[in-house]
């Protein structure tokens, strides 16, 4: 627990003292522990957020260079402030100390009368303990509080709420992969800095509560708290006794490898009225979810389209070829991006029409997933075929794909990153076009004119013809390259 010192020098042994502030802000500190030394090399022997109390015998007969360290190393070690009594090594601080306090921004005291340093600590203790006892007490009114919350059954929304309003402040909620599940609804004003919360359970790391509100003793008295009743929550939804959705309970076996048997896939399948069969294939998907969005929340958008468990998906497609098929997933995924809001990355693999192959068609959809957001994809529907040439050049020695990468396109790099030009989007734009310049011009939003001059300017730094079949092969193949090597998208 920390006080902050101007609390600290209201005590009666600090009234008592006559401190005079030399350096430094007391009311920006905030004060750990008591400490007092007569040691020079103390700087290497304390924790940080101490009071140090001196009388500066350790300091008499050292050099301006040697007191002006002193206190540095203080202030590099975390002390919070140095308090020198006058009157038996110095009549005044000396000025080399001062000069480095206000330098290191270390808050330095004047004691101008005699206290002894024991009646400091004490005080100090005295003012801790009151503290941590009222901080228990408020503790245990507020921690029933929210158990009463979660009784009542209304929900997580409802008991981040509660602790919201008790707070004062935005508080979200976290999963162990850093996916926001649920924020506070009460409308806040949001403080700089942020205070958090482990949310655990026989051991087991549940999440993490973010308060949007800078780290206080009340704050963090109510972090602790809500992390408790949060975990007594995330148990009543998902304890033993709790009602698993059957189709989530499904899908998040089938991720985790957990269901043994084709028949009991098949058997589960059908009792969800699931259609797994040649002319109804099931399609596996893997959605990227927005970290930022409440689960809840991107999940519904997804179910609402498709049977869903977080990340993974599956899609009832309608039979017939490959075009069909290709067909009916983009619009399933217009439907999605509409409800979204935005374009997600989506995952799709080959449609399965054997009960067997979903557990592996859905690993091999989240595979994808993963390998496209390495390979630098970010919004759109995503097949294999659409990484079958990342992947072959992802298993090029790395040395020999920075050479492909150097010898197609390495001029262009350099100028954007010289020039902050836009030339390798440029290029993109144009061969994902299909060479269309017109299609290429809208995308980057200029006019043609100006894309005429960006082609002049890359075909002269790369010596190459942008209207050669060959040539546009070898620059595409060198893009797709880059996105490889650096995961980033033009």
């Amino acid at each position: 627990m920390l006080i902050n010192l101007t609390e600290v020098l209201r005590l009666p042994a600090a009234r008592a003292a006559g401190i005079e502030v030399l350096a430094g802000s007391p009311e920006e500190v905030r004060i750990r522990w008591v400490h007092s030394s007569e040691v020079y090399e103390m700087g290497s022997l304390l924790a940080g957020g101490e009071l140090l109390l001196t009388t500066g015998l350790g300091l008499h007969g050292r050099t301006s260079e040697q007191l002006a360290a002193y206190v540095r190393r203080l202030a590099d070690a975390g002390c919070a402030a140095l308090a020198i009594e006058l009157g038996r090594s110095f009549f005044e601080v000396p000025e080399p100390m001062v000069a480095e306090a206000r330098r290191t921004g270390l808050v330095l005291l004047a004691l101008t009368k005699v206290v002894p340093f024991e009646r400091f600590g004490e005080d100090f203790h005295e003012l801790l303990l009151h503290r941590r006892l009222g901080a228990a007490a408020q503790g245990e009114v507020l921690l029933q509080e929210l158990v009463a919350e979660v009784l009542a059954g209304a929900g997580l929304r409802a008991l981040l709420d509660a602790v919201s309003r008790t707070a004062g402040c935005a508080v979200e909620l976290y999963d162990p992969d850093d996916q926001l599940v649920e924020r506070s609804s009460t409308r806040s004003v949001e403080a700089e800095g942020t205070t958090l919360a482990q949310v655990r359970a026989a051991g087991t790391l549940l999440g993490r509560l973010v308060f949007r509100a800078p780290d206080t003793d009340r704050l963090r008295t109510i972090a602790d708290r809500a992390a408790v009743a949060v975990a007594l929550e995330l148990g009543r939804l998902r304890g033993p006794g709790s009602v698993r959705d059957p189709a989530e309970s499904l899908l998040t076996d089938l991720l985790a490898d957990a269901v043994h048997t084709p028949g009991e896939v098949r058997r589960r399948l059908d009792d969800l009225g699931w259609r797994c069969s040649p002319d109804r294939p099931l399609l596996p998907l893997a959605v990227d979810l927005d970290p930022r969005v409440p689960l809840a929340e991107e999940t519904a958008a997804v179910a609402a389209t498709a049977h869903t468990a977080y990340g993974g998906a599956l899609v009832t497609t309608v039979a017939g070829g490959p075009a069909r098929i290709r067909r009916a997933t983009e619009e399933w995924y217009a439907d999605l991006a509409a409800r979204l809001g935005r374009r997600p990355l989506v995952a799709a693999t080959t449609p399965v029409a054997d009960p067997a192959a979903v557990g592996p068609g859905l690993q091999d959809a989240r595979t994808l997933l993963r390998d496209a957001r390495d390979f630098g994809v970010r919004s759109r529907l995503t097949r294999p075929r659409d990484l079958a040439m990342h992947q072959l050049l992802s298993a090029l020695p790395a040395e020999r794909l920075e050479r492909f990468i150097a010898d197609q396109i390495g001029l262009l790099v350099e100028h954007d990153r010289r020039h902050a030009s836009t030339l390798v989007r440029t290029l993109d734009a144009l061969l994902r076009a299909g060479g269309s310049k017109q299609a290429a011009a809208v995308e980057l939003g200029i006019r043609r004119q100006t894309l005429y001059a960006r082609i002049q300017r890359i075909e002269s730094l790369l010596g190459a013809d942008l209207a050669d079949p060959l040539h546009r092969t070898g620059l595409a193949a060198a893009l797709v390259a880059w996105r490889v090597r650096t995961g980033i998208d033009p």
